[in-house]
């Protein structure tokens, strides 16, 4: 191959792995941590992880196990010095680290990037993994147990170092392409099988719906619960989920800072074409579309409604989950709908059982299960972010398509408030409010920026 086409192509596999590891900011940081401390009482502190961070291990016809999910080859990564306070990227640095990860591993940056997207193909019509894959876990030797990029790693230490000596620390990854109602409840079996009595969580981004479906469970899973944090928590959804499945190539905006040049055609392409569909194959994205309890909430006014049709809103539950079903991205090639678009027994979309799943009928009508435990929330605002999304009918093709998405600063650019508060607001006592801080950082920077109400509140556990 000429050098100047393989320069050309080593540059576009950097690019396109500097894009994965921005996705895997998007989708933050979260975590369960777990401790066994008294003579007849165990407890647990469990770090759950968020879609795209948490490792995965896949295993071969002959046993043998490989780490297929953690885009860069590197046992230390300097994750928060790459983060700037409002989530925007120090593009030339994380770039810096890429490079110097592969040059040290002597991994082909270009094959890497194509086996990534290999091993993490699902079947759109049954929402499972064509490969035989895992998640990590502590036993496991390498640091994908502390999710991709080591971005728990920094969480786990200072746990451990200040409750170490009362509970036994864990970080609980699960695999965040599938469907979180089983995630859900491998949350539950892993807690039990621990023997916990008493458990502290923590989460960020989509890990808050993986909790939220653990709480609904069961009023014993929620009895065990003595402090849930929810870091920038995706409980009610997200309109850059909607966006990224209508536009894929919209996750480019992460990069915006790097200037593509000439590349920039090649790596569209390749974000359309390969990410595009894997994205849109998975329940797990599906499952962060902004739920009607978003659409219902304070966030939204008859003035500013979340989605509009050629100029009229959506305002139903029921006409939200018709327009959901009636996009392409939900039907398959073979022309099936994808799996959380089909029709289950009761005559409901899975996708509107799952946003009904994480809430629980009480005396007082139905309430978000994050509301029945002692959670406080960790919420990111004031950073400009997708609110609104406007979808017009084009003339020429008489095709429904995105028109406009609308931004505000009501969140922390990917979740916006009412959704990181099961729709109460910030003006809670057991709110925790960041001004100027972006999604990922209200997850990932635990030292500087959770740690103080963390351990505020952790403390009244363990005192």
């Amino acid at each position: 191959m000429p050098y100047r086409k393989l320069k050309s192509v080593l540059n576009v596999s950097a690019v396109v792995l500097l894009i994965i590891v921005a996705l895997a900011l998007f989708a933050g940081v979260g975590y369960i941590v777990y401790d066994v401390l008294t003579n007849d009482t165990s407890r647990g502190i469990v770090i759950v992880t968020a879609l795209l961070s948490g490792g995965l291990i896949a295993t071969d016809e002959d046993g043998t196990e490989s780490v297929i999910w953690d885009p860069v080859p590197i046992d230390e990564f300097p994750i928060q010095e790459i983060l700037s306070t409002d989530g925007s990227l120090d593009v030339n640095l994380a770039l810096e680290s890429v490079t110097k990860a592969f040059n040290a591993s002597g991994q082909n940056m270009f094959s890497t990037l194509f086996n990534l997207f290999d091993n993490l193909e699902v079947v759109a019509e049954t929402g499972e993994s064509v490969l035989n894959v895992r998640p990590a876990n502590m036993s496991d030797s390498t640091h994908a147990k502390y999710g991709v990029l080591n971005v728990y790693k920094e969480t786990f230490d200072m746990f451990e170092e200040r409750y170490g000596d009362k509970a036994e620390v864990s970080v609980f990854n699960y695999d965040w392409r599938l469907d979180n109602e089983r995630n859900a409840e491998l949350l539950e079996k892993y807690i039990n099988e621990k023997g916990y009595d008493e458990v502290v969580l923590t989460s960020h981004s989509m890990g808050g719906n993986v909790v939220a479906g653990y709480l609904a469970r069961s009023a014993e899973n929620r009895e065990k619960v003595k402090l849930y944090c929810a870091y920038a928590p995706s409980l009610l959804g997200s309109v850059d989920a909607l966006a990224y499945l209508e536009d894929p190539s919209l996750v480019l905006d992460m990069l915006g800072a790097l200037n593509l040049g000439a590349l920039q055609s090649v790596v569209e392409q390749l974000v359309s074409n390969i990410a595009g569909p894997l994205l849109r194959s998975m329940p797990s994205i599906a499952q962060l579309l902004p739920s009607p309890y978003l659409m219902t909430s304070a966030q939204y006014s008859e003035d500013s409604p979340m989605i509009t049709v050629d100029g009229k809103a959506i305002e139903t539950p029921e006409e939200l989950i018709e327009f959901y079903c009636s996009r392409p991205w939900t039907s398959t090639e073979s022309g099936e709908k994808a799996y959380m678009f089909q029709t289950e027994d009761n005559g409901k979309i899975r996708l509107e059982n799952f946003f009904d799943s994480v809430y629980v009928e009480t005396e007082n009508g139905k309430v978000h299960s994050t509301e029945l435990v002692n959670t406080v929330y960790f919420v990111g605002t004031g950073v400009s972010g997708k609110e609104r999304a406007e979808f017009v009918t084009d003339p020429v093709s008489g095709e429904i398509v995105l028109s406009k998405t609308y931004t505000s600063t009501r969140g922390d650019n990917m979740v916006l408030e009412y959704s990181a508060t099961a729709g109460k607001g910030i003006s809670g006592d057991n709110v925790a409010v960041y001004r100027g801080y972006g999604h990922h950082v209200v997850g990932i920077k635990f030292k500087d920026v959770l740690m103080e109400r963390t351990f505020a509140e952790t403390d009244k556990v363990f005192g």
